[in-house]
């Protein structure tokens, strides 16, 4: 069964778009990840928790991708469906070691935390953006995860999730 892994650009404030992104490793050229790994650990290292979200998810997707890279599975750099065919039990085994190794990717629940009122005021903001750029979204009942359409463009995600 193939693994789908998508890179979001932004973060959101909400848990279940948040663990979703966590769920789904990023994409990026591998050799790219192999040559920055060692600068990007040790500012990571050096920096503790500094940084914005965008900085440490980038440095966990760094060491994720090197991990990967030692067990012999390179991703490639752009978001999709990857198949390693026969290889792919060994993949997933690959991947549960790498992420007991360096850890699950840093999330929004890193951050401050939003009372329920202010997630669904800003789940109905979303929604809005996204039905102004003409995808089909429903209303999110008060205190369940929004729905983004498989479809949503980056850039459109990217405009609407905005920190």
């Amino acid at each position: 069964m193939p693994s789908t892994l998508h890179l979001p650009r932004t973060r959101v404030a909400f848990a279940a778009f948040a663990c979703l992104a966590g769920l789904l490793a990023g994409c990026s050229n591998a050799n790219e990840a192999s040559d920055s790994s060692t600068s990007s650990s040790a500012s990571t290292s050096d920096s503790g928790s500094a940084g914005t979200a965008d900085q440490k998810y980038d440095a966990w997707e760094a060491k994720f991708r090197s991990c990967l890279s030692e067990a012999g599975f390179e991703l490639p750099k752009e978001a999709g469906q990857i198949d390693f065919g026969d290889r792919q039990d060994a993949y997933k085994v690959a991947e549960d070691a790498c992420l007991k190794k360096i850890g699950k990717p840093p999330t929004a629940d890193d951050g401050p935390k939003l009372t329920d009122q202010e997630v669904q005021s800003l789940n109905l903001e979303r929604t809005k953006c996204l039905r102004d750029r003409g995808y089909k979204v429903d209303d999110p009942k008060p205190g369940t995860a929004m729905v983004v359409p498989e479809d949503v463009k980056q850039s459109d995600l990217d405009e609407c999730f905005k920190p």
